[in-house]
């Protein structure tokens, strides 16, 4: 029958005589290339292709992995999701060649992050201590000379110990795992999930595999309590792919009386200029000033009340810190954390008046740290650098 499928020859491995098609859009025949071409589509997958092909003769049987990170940048270019890309366990940098090209086409940089000597031993303990060491046939230098350095920054060492060399208060558009053991997978969610632009991909190789059982069980127990849910890629080994959960839009009313997390994003719409990425219980206010966008839909006929659950940093020489905090330019309080009251929740009145004098639907709140030191220079055995300032936890809106 036209069409049908035939089993392989006995002995050939499935997936050689049935490599995966392109998507329909990257395919010179039947003219969708060019008019992917016309329409601004950035991949070139008959160029890009090169070094993936290069680094591992299997990677030609597994092009169904390739094509994804196809489509993925034509999704952040289309969204302008942003953010830098990261992939962490790179081998040969098969994959790393594919994501440095992305890179430079979208303008960002590229983190390679890789011990270059395979399994650090440590990592063959529990659910992978039947593994053996593997990968070590690699090295910085002969990925480099593949991957090239244009926008790429290669890191070499065990993570999460590397994630010093990685910039304070990055975002992250698209971060690929692929370290298949359990340890080093968890210790990647965990620190790269809450510093995710909303929107951005983490896709992790070797879910699905049946082989490497630590990667499936790191997913599962790291997204068991999170808003995103887990989608399955048919590559060859099965990996899995999540977009971080986008935030209600700017602009939308707040849920007065009601408190609104600031933990894994929940209120990167609030946050304007000043704050870190966002962390599993909230976000840190960096610098000399941070500030939040209150949404303001309608005239407002009474003051504003509103609720912070916060704390400072305090560290070494600085046992307190004074905040100032201004709504609309004007000082509306100053409050003072110290080491016996820290974390609580701190309220103050925003004037009706000024609030219409803001206009433009949002009220802007600063809070401004008087003592502006980093950790480190507090405290030299701290590796903190970024200037630290308040730590939020929660927002409630109410009128009064």
């Amino acid at each position: 029958m036209p069409g049908e499928i035939k089993p392989p020859p006995e002995g050939c491995d499935v997936h050689w005589p049935y490599r995966a098609d392109p998507p329909q859009r990257l395919k010179r025949q039947d003219g969708m290339f060019a008019r992917y071409l016309e329409r601004g589509g950035l991949a070139r997958p008959h160029e890009d292709v090169a070094g993936f092909l290069a680094a591992e003769p299997g990677n030609a049987g597994d092009m169904a992995r390739f094509y994804f990170f196809c489509l993925i940048l034509d999704q952040l270019a289309k969204e302008d999701v942003p953010g830098e890309f990261l992939e962490l366990g790179t081998y040969k940098g098969g994959t790393a060649t594919v994501l440095a090209t992305m890179a430079r086409k979208l303008g960002r940089t590229l983190y390679v992050l890789d011990t270059f000597e395979g399994f650090a031993a440590a990592d063959l303990a529990g659910i992978d201590a039947d593994k053996q060491m593997e990968f070590a046939d690699t090295s910085l230098e002969s990925v480099r000379s593949l991957v090239g350095g244009e926008s790429v920054v290669f890191v070499k060492g065990y993570f999460p110990a590397t994630a010093a060399n990685l910039p304070p208060g990055a975002r992250y558009a698209l971060v690929h795992i692929d370290c298949d053991l359990y340890a080093p997978i968890k210790a990647a969610l965990d620190y790269f999930y809450p510093r995710m632009s909303p929107g951005g991909f983490i896709i992790v190789h070797d879910y699905s595999s049946l082989h490497w059982d630590g990667a499936e069980r790191a997913v599962d127990e790291f997204f068991a309590d999170k808003p995103e849910s887990l989608i399955p890629l048919t590559d060859g080994a099965g990996s899995v792919v999540t977009r971080k959960a986008r935030a209600k839009p700017a602009g939308q009313a707040p849920v007065y009386g009601m408190w609104q997390s600031a933990a894994h994003g929940g209120l990167s719409d609030w946050l304007g200029a000043g704050w870190s990425a966002a962390e599993d219980w909230g976000v840190w206010g960096i610098g000399p000033a941070h500030t939040l966008l209150i949404p303001v839909l309608v005239e407002p006929e009474r003051d504003l009340s509103l609720s912070l659950d916060v704390h400072a940093s305090l560290l070494g020489a600085r046992t307190t810190q004074e905040v100032d905090v201004l709504a609309g330019g004007e000082l509306i309080a100053t409050w003072r954390f110290t080491a016996a009251e820290n974390r609580a929740v701190r309220s103050v009145r925003v004037p009706a008046r000024t609030m219409l004098a803001e206009g433009g639907g949002q009220l802007a709140v600063e809070l401004r740290p008087r003592d502006l030191r980093t950790p480190v220079a507090l405290n030299p055995a701290t590796p903190e650098r970024r200037p630290l300032g308040v730590a939020l936890h929660r927002i409630r809106t109410g009128s009064v």
